[in-house]
């Protein structure tokens, strides 16, 4: 069975909300400590405040898995062929790979990056890409800003390089970027690197479409500060009338 499993999750690549594998559980959590909140008169205000903090890390969750879900939806209508290229991208040995996408906030972002992409194989394969989802896998995170559409796409690039490179990739990594005080605008970017250069085309090419899209139709692409407050409140609503 297990086999068969592995063999399967071969066969079908896609993109992926990064939120998407927990968030059941964390609206069922969400429900549960609103109920104990309301509903249990014997509650001291110390225990009140734990779950209220529990209960706003929750909402950021949800939050946050739904700006992934509306940015994902007009990234797809922006540049319907990128989006399909990464998530149809195989590997150099024929394995579809999924790439998990996560809209996070800007204070998350390490080193100052405003997107990244983890790099990473198999400990027994160094064709095959592994993250913290797994093997044949992705991982990539971009800041909630203006411009996170185009630094998804920046992103992209760096991925439809690096799954089908990955081994040849990772030693031009290792020979060009191993020293720390690198500034990581640099990392990834040197003048040679054949990732960078995609990433670049990648970002080009959505920033095109993206104009042409505003000149030739009426679909409403909403900024992604001004779409996080929305479902912010959203949410917000949804969790009060639990």
């Amino acid at each position: 069975m297990t086999v068969f499993m592995l063999t399967w999750n071969c066969l079908f690549g896609e993109i992926k909300n990064g939120y998407g594998s927990e968030i059941k559980g964390i609206r069922e959590s969400l429900k549960s400590l609103n109920t104990c909140l309301t509903e249990d008169p014997d509650l001291s205000l110390f225990q009140k405040a734990v779950i209220r903090d529990k209960i706003k890390k929750l909402v950021d969750y949800i939050t946050y898995f739904e700006l992934t879900e509306e940015l994902l939806e007009q990234f797809r209508t922006i540049a319907p062929e990128m989006y399909n290229e990464i998530e149809t991208i195989r590997d150099s040995v024929g394995h579809n790979v999924t790439v998990y996408v996560k809209f996070v906030p800007e204070k998350e972002m390490q080193r100052g990056a405003a997107g990244t992409t983890n790099l990473a194989h198999l400990e027994n394969d160094k064709n095959v890409y592994h993250s913290e989802y797994g093997p044949n896998t992705v991982s990539v995170k971009i800041a909630s800003v203006n411009k996170s559409l185009l630094l998804l796409a920046h992103e992209f690039g760096h991925v439809n390089y690096q799954v089908p490179n990955l081994a040849s990739y990772i030693e031009f990594y290792s020979m060009h970027y191993q020293n720390d005080t690198f500034k990581s605008s640099y990392i990834g970017h040197n003048s040679n690197d054949p990732s960078g250069q995609k990433a670049l085309e990648y970002e080009s090419l959505f920033r095109e479409q993206f104009l042409n899209l505003l000149k030739t139709s009426a679909v409403k692409v909403e900024n992604p500060l001004a779409l996080l407050q929305e479902i912010r409140k959203t949410v917000g609503q949804e969790r009060n009338a639990l």
